[in-house]
């Protein structure tokens, strides 16, 4: 047991930390004691996030294994996480793009139906494929124009 960890649950039951401790000695420690050792070293400004985050994955492996579910809202969590990083648009396009591929393996079916059938648009593509779309848009506007035009031009005539 980490020597702060030690005092504090020292402190919680009434032992000497310089007392040898057993595995057995902590049992009559609850959650809510080891819930609120946890907080309090928590807001140790010294504390470094390489030494928590091994702590709490561990505790959530556990709780897994344990209980088969999450101990939170996984929907939830992620978006927090996003809210914390403002919804980065490369994160959030590598996200739906790995969903969309679990749910196609998974299932063996793609999660939107394809761009003439109901459902949301795809997201745009941003690699060379959304530069080509793009000229081609202009492309068939530009014609539209002319066609337009030339139309405008026949009617003025016929007058």
């Amino acid at each position: 047991m980490p020597k702060n960890l030690s005092k504090k649950v020292a402190s919680l039951t009434d032992h000497n930390v310089s007392q040898s401790r057993s595995r057995s000695d902590d049992k009559h420690l609850s959650l809510d004691d080891l819930s609120k050792i946890t907080r309090e070293m928590l807001m140790d400004k010294d504390l470094e996030v390489s030494k928590v985050r091994p702590f709490f994955w561990t505790l959530v492996e556990a709780y897994v294994d344990r209980f088969q579910v999450f101990p939170f809202d996984v929907t939830k969590a992620l978006f927090s996480y996003l809210e914390l990083q403002d919804y980065p648009q490369d994160e959030m396009r590598e996200l739906v793009k790995k969903l969309e591929k679990l749910y196609r393996k998974q299932h063996g079916t793609a999660l939107r139906e394809p761009e003439s059938g109901p459902g949301p648009e795809p997201l745009p593509d941003t690699g060379e494929n959304a530069v080509r779309s793009l000229d081609d848009e202009i492309s068939e506007l530009r014609e539209t124009l002319k066609y337009a035009a030339m139309v405008g031009e026949r009617l003025d005539d016929q007058k």
